[in-house]
């Protein structure tokens, strides 16, 4: 895997337009946080989790947690102030302050502009949104893809010899 190291540079207005014109429609990101209509736990900013966190609700890391996350069927947000050191699996996972780990996102991962991330996500749906900085490879596959039978593909054969190049014996 290539390890790569994208910052996104912060918007900037010009004087003589108006931000609303020069701006490009912005993509809505869904707050996973009020996705389910319930209120979500919370990791409140004294407090450090060395271990695994799991649940069955939605949770927002406002502390510290080193370990891992697993949250398969709910959502995840690490607010501005949070700090992750674990591989993180969650339906969807939005970052606001900083992670190290692996990213797993059923459904999406979002980094907004303060979201620093330091590892691989996995996911059918990935916004990097412009100011977030993140260093690691994105891997972006929907879980249910049909296999294919190389078995039953025609292979394709060329009918004609091939050109021999300049410079080449045959």
């Amino acid at each position: 895997m290539t390890q790569k190291e994208i910052e996104t540079p912060a918007a900037t207005e010009t004087p003589n337009k108006p931000a609303a014109s020069q701006a490009a429609p912005a993509v809505k990101t869904p707050d996973p946080a009020k996705a389910n209509g319930r209120k979500p736990a919370t990791i409140g900013p004294s407090i450090v989790i060395h271990g695994d966190v799991s649940g069955e609700e939605d949770l927002i890391v406002d502390g510290t947690v080193e370990g891992t996350v697993n949250f398969k069927d709910n959502n995840l947000v690490v607010s501005a102030n949070g700090q992750v050191k674990a591989n993180i699996s969650a339906r969807i996972i939005r970052i606001d302050g900083e992670v190290k780990g692996e990213l797993h996102g059923s459904e999406q991962v979002v980094i907004s502009p303060t979201g620093k991330v330091h590892g691989d996500i996995r996911a059918p749906r990935v916004v990097l949104e412009d100011g977030c900085t993140f260093r690691g490879s994105v891997e972006m596959e929907t879980e249910k893809t049909p296999s294919v039978d190389r078995a039953a593909t025609p292979r394709l054969r060329p009918t004609a010899a091939r050109p021999v190049r300049p410079g080449r014996e045959s």
